[in-house]
């Protein structure tokens, strides 16, 4: 860089800092009036000159709300949550155009090395108790309305509570918002994680979390959605098959569900020890088509279950999946009977504790399975009882009966599949399954 452009950017950073100066308020004052601030004074405005303590036990909800509706009413910001333990009594409102910053830019967790405690910025949550349909913790109240950096927690949950308590949505965004954003937050210990109705283009991102009802549901998004390396699993508490709590997570809790979702991408995210690790439902708005990429699921009953998809279909590549630990009835993949649509596997994987890996109800589905890899079964790999199936350029781990084609079958087609022993089918639909090329004993 030559001298010269060096003076500029010195002067030009010089007269922003400056200009932020003349609008910021002094260390420990109280900041009660938004006149005096401008878009360009918005930039960053910290909590704790609103009055917020972040000790643990002051209850910051007003003071934070402040800076937020300071932030709103000025056209935009963000709003610093510098490091600290806020307790928050209340719910909060995050206005359109305004991030709520804490102070990760990874996705947190629960633990730090040689400490105890949670660090960074933490968010104590109470609001909303055996109410679940309540106000959410963080509603996400319009467009480009974001969340990043903070550690959300709930200090009354408690282990021994079966079923446990609920309690809102930790974030939500429910009113027609548009490119609404969760990025780089960890949720302990919630009920529900993030609900999202009617928010197009919303990106969800890198958020780490043990949400105990449901993880991430999101509806009657009518333009793409994106959620991007988020991970589900026993953050904050401890799996054990078999305890009281984590078992009933592991049967009734739901990782991801999507409803009424347009072109919904899903890229690299994991859940571990639900009852469905990804379900995809039908509202009053309708269902979802997309995108899954690099998918997983571990220890869950379901790892996917179709109650129904729009008839473009669900598309799931490089997905990975096991069956629930010292479950005897786990099937990874379930389509329902009502289900009308397709769902297509591209290099997919699936072991451990299964019984069985795809079960096929519905009359009007299209399953295709195209070069994945099938581990572990006790009953069958692939049960067709109805509907369509291409199975294709697959490998059958175990030298048993790998597919069962049932009667109602409409057209089954399995080609150029391996399995040590050769291929086991049992087809009972007749000439309505042609069979080539595939590995004989």
């Amino acid at each position: 860089m030559t001298d010269e452009n060096s003076r500029r950017r010195f002067l030009s950073q010089s007269a922003l800092g400056a200009a932020a100066g003349l609008f910021a308020a002094p260390a420990g004052a109280i900041v009660t009036d938004p006149a005096p601030f401008t878009s360009s004074s918005t930039l960053a405005l910290n909590v704790h000159n609103f009055g917020a303590r972040a000790d643990g036990s002051t209850d910051d909800t007003a003071a934070i709300q402040r800076a937020l509706d300071v932030a709103g009413k000025a056209g935009g910001g963000i709003v610093e949550l510098p490091t600290g333990h806020y307790a928050v009594k209340g719910t909060l409102q995050v206005p359109g155009g305004v991030l709520l910053q804490g102070s990760f830019r990874v996705p947190p967790c629960s633990r730090h090395d040689h400490s105890p405690h949670l660090h960074g910025t933490v968010l104590y949550a109470f609001a909303g108790r055996g109410k679940p349909e309540a106000p959410p913790f963080i509603l996400l109240n319009g467009n480009m309305a974001a969340v990043q950096g903070v550690i959300i927690t709930y200090p009354e949950w408690k282990r021994t509570d079966v079923p446990p308590v609920p309690y809102p949505p930790a974030i939500a965004a429910l009113q027609n918002t548009e490119n609404v954003s969760v990025l780089d937050c960890c949720l302990l210990n919630t009920y529900e994680a993030i609900h999202l109705q009617s928010s197009s283009r919303h990106l969800i991102r890198n958020v780490y979390a043990y949400p105990h009802y449901r993880g991430l549901y999101i509806d009657n998004c009518t333009d793409i959605g994106r959620v991007e390396n988020c991970h589900f699993w026993p953050f904050g508490t401890t799996y054990y098959p078999d305890d009281p709590f984590s078992k009933w997570v592991n049967l009734n809790g739901v990782a991801f569900e999507f409803a009424r979702t347009d072109w919904q991408y899903v890229f690299n995210t994991f859940c571990f020890g639900y009852g469905v690790g990804y379900k995809f439902s039908q509202s009053k708005a309708g269902a979802c088509n997309g995108n899954f990429l690099g998918i997983g699921s571990d220890s869950c009953e379901r790892d996917i279950l179709v109650e129904q998809a729009q008839p473009y279909g669900l598309l799931i590549t490089n997905g990975e999946f096991v069956g629930r630990w010292t479950s005897k009835h786990a099937t990874c993949i379930e389509i329902l009977e009502g289900a009308a649509s397709k769902l297509s596997l591209t290099n997919c994987s699936f072991w451990g504790p299964i019984h069985r890996i795809v079960w096929q109800k519905s009359k009007q589905m299209q399953f295709t399975a195209n070069v994945c890899h099938f581990v572990d079964w006790t009953d069958n790999a692939i049960q067709i009882d109805a509907g369509r199936a291409i199975i294709q350029g697959c490998t059958f781990m175990q030298d048993r009966k790998a597919i069962t084609v049932g009667p109602n079958a409409t057209s089954v087609l399995i080609t150029t599949n391996q399995a040590p022993g050769g291929l086991k089918v049992d087809n009972q639909a007749g000439p309505r399954t042609q069979m080539g090329f595939n590995e004989q004993a």
